[in-house]
């Protein structure tokens, strides 16, 4: 093998360059890959079913009822709190994310 920076042959099992005393260690590869999840899939089936509910529950009650604006209202406030807990949820683990990334 050969000091990096001075050029000069060492032996392999060298810590340090006989030559210019540099030290010749090698360090571990950080460059470790990993997959990211797939949750795209997930949020579009997620939309979409929901999607689907809602389509259903306007079929299923009568036009003018209080029973139907009732179903409305409340998929409305149930979409409205699942998008504000997944938001906050997409932040705090964004955020664990990228400070695990800075100690890798």
């Amino acid at each position: 093998m050969f000091c990096p920076k001075c050029g000069k042959e060492i032996n392999d099992d060298a810590v340090v360059c006989v030559n210019c005393g540099c030290s010749v260690k090698k360090e571990p590869e950080k460059s470790q890959e990993y997959d990211e999840p797939k949750t795209g899939i997930g949020v579009l089936l997620g939309l979409f079913l929901g999607l689907i509910g809602l389509i259903i529950g306007i079929c299923m009650y009568p036009e003018g009822t209080v029973a139907r604006n009732t179903f409305i209202k409340a998929w409305v406030i149930t979409f409205l709190v699942t998008g504000a807990v997944a938001f906050i949820l997409i932040l705090i683990f964004y955020f664990v994310g990228m400070a695990a990334i800075t100690y890798i």
